[in-house]
């Protein structure tokens, strides 16, 4: 408790004690959601997260090491003692009850001090404290997050939210221009979610000092480890650390940044042995994701879960591309008009229409290609401007065909193509098609592109930008992207793709048209992702009157 200091009354103290809330938790003896008094000896390192009163802050952290119920106590100060209006979001509104249920009405029940800010018949969403809000909301519906202004936005589990509705919260603070946002979670994957705030922080890290060596260091993983003996040791004379030794650590930023950023690992708390982290390394129902996640709270990013932009630039050849065979253009109209162009020797062309037609209409570079090569034809998004390309399609009839992204599989094929009533339209199923582009792309000559690393940079770079991610299988209805272990795989971006997009558009129509190819209808699969095409032999057709596209629809 506080006590009188220097030349400092007791009153002096306690009144200033009210504006650190590190030091009115302790003033008010505040007690934790199970009753137990919050206690900061084993929690040294959450003094700083508390007081820190920064507009914008991030943190890294794995569960279970007291953060959640010190945001939940801070957010109630917050609101009371700063007098913000708060938007604290959860994933989903079934996460936001029980954290409001199990936490955040049982810390309120404790503490005399809450129970007097916080009126009774306050719900599940909504808590008045003093002469303030704070709105408890979930991110998987939009309308949550309009008709409701805030000063601050907390955003817990900021990976597992729909960043798309984080926006949309964004937006409630622009009457505030001083308005804060404070996201942490435990991380999922690098260039995702909280870890894109973290690397605009500074980057703060608990830094310990070893008494032997007196050597200032970052506990890491395996360094400050010893994994044959259990014990936590100095990374460079490898004495043996103390719980004493990882409590006394100082924050320290390693960057510099706008966000005020702290990481938090397993391996600061006291509580936790090394024995506890050894083993959850070599838990063999626990992936390595699992344990970069959920034990040392940083990202990971396994080789299978993205391709490297390198690994693209080693199928680049100087060998002079005939541009012979049919020409497919793939197109993506997201943000410009950005095009991908092969033939069966390879990927030989790409370029943003926006940026290199001399005319003010950008599909005038498209309409170029396609009077240039008479044979050739258009597989387009059809979300960008579908103006646009139904305009293109009336104009070359049976060579512009609109591709149509499907999540949840109702048939076998990877590709559908449409008959009848449906020409000029093709379903591909996005993330079994991504990942089997991948696999080509990683499978080095099989996808070859004409030119030199450095002309290919830009266009390979954006690959870089697809992430794979391993889903809750209760989170989507599509059993046929399940692995062998029952976990499912959804390809999401942290930054532009375009160029992506249009080369997977130009395979899927090369597989059709590009001479001698065979329809997709499946793929042969090992440990749940996929590693060949299963095809089959098809005579090419139009998707209109044979005898008005004939000369269009024959193969090369």
């Amino acid at each position: 408790m506080l006590e009188k200091s220097g030349n400092y009354s007791f009153d002096e103290v306690s009144q200033a004690a009210e504006l650190y809330p590190s030091l009115w938790i302790e003033k008010h003896n505040i007690k934790t959601s199970n009753g137990l008094p919050f206690e900061f000896d084993n929690h040294r390192f959450m003094i700083d997260v508390l007081n820190d009163m920064s507009q914008f802050q991030v943190g890294l952290k794995p569960p279970q090491v007291g953060w959640s119920e010190s945001m939940i106590i801070k957010s109630l100060y917050v609101a009371d003692k700063k007098e913000k209006d708060i938007i604290y979001t959860l994933p989903t509104a079934t996460d936001r009850d029980d954290m409001v249920n199990s936490k955040v009405n049982r810390i309120i029940a404790q503490n005399p001090v809450l129970k007097a800010m916080v009126k009774d018949h306050d719900t599940v969403e909504q808590k008045s404290v003093g002469n303030h809000l704070i709105h408890y909301r979930g991110t998987f519906a939009a309308k949550q997050a309009m008709m409701i202004s805030s000063d601050l936005n907390i955003h817990d589990e900021t990976d597992a939210s729909d960043p798309s509705v984080i926006t949309q919260y964004e937006t409630r603070l622009a009457a505030n221009p001083n308005g804060m946002r404070w996201y942490f979670s435990h991380p999922s994957l690098a260039g995702h979610g909280v870890d894109v705030y973290w690397q605009q922080s500074n980057k703060r890290e608990w830094h310990i000092t070893c008494k032997s060596c007196k050597e200032e260091q970052i506990l890491t993983w395996p360094d400050n480890i010893d994994i044959q003996r259990r014990k936590y040791v100095c990374s460079l004379c490898k004495s043996e650390l103390s719980d004493d030794d990882r409590r006394d650590g100082i924050w320290k930023a390693t960057a510099q940044g706008e966000f005020s950023g702290y990481h938090i690992s397993q391996m600061m708390c006291p509580w936790i042995t090394a024995s506890k982290i050894v083993d959850a390394y070599n838990d063999p129902q626990k992936d390595k994701q699992y344990f970069y996640n959920y034990v040392l709270g940083l990202p990971y990013v396994g080789s299978e879960d993205k391709i490297e932009p390198s690994i693209i630039l080693k199928n680049c050849v100087d060998e002079v591309n005939e541009q012979e065979g049919r020409i497919i253009i793939g197109m993506d109209t997201g943000h410009g008009i950005h095009f991908t162009l092969m033939n069966k020797q390879g990927v030989f062309f790409y370029g943003n229409a926006n940026e290199i037609t001399a005319s003010k209409d950008p599909y005038d570079t498209i309409r170029g290609f396609l009077k240039r090569w008479p044979r050739s034809i258009v597989i387009s998004d059809q979300g960008g401007d579908l103006i646009g390309i139904r305009k293109l399609q009336a104009e070359f009839p049976g060579r512009v065909f609109l591709c149509f992204y499907r999540k949840d599989r109702k048939s076998v094929d990877l590709v559908d193509w449409g008959e009848n009533e449906e020409y000029g339209k093709v379903t591909v199923d996005r993330n079994r098609m991504i990942t089997l582009m991948v696999e080509q792309l990683r499978d080095i000559g099989r996808v070859r592109i004409q030119g030199t690393p450095e002309e290919w940079r830009e266009w390979a770079s954006q690959f870089g930008n697809l992430y794979r991610e391993k889903v809750l299988v209760k989170e989507t209805k599509d059993k046929d992207s399940r692995d062998l272990y029952g976990n499912e795989y959804v390809w999401k971006r942290n930054g532009p793709d375009h160029y992506a997009h249009s080369l997977l558009y130009a395979i899927v129509g090369f597989q059709r048209y590009g001479g001698g190819m065979a329809k997709i209808v499946g793929e042969s699969m090992l440990d749940g992702i996929p590693k060949g095409v299963m095809v089959e032999s098809q005579d090419v057709h139009s998707f209109v009157s044979p005898e008005a596209f004939r000369e269009n629809t024959l193969e090369i």
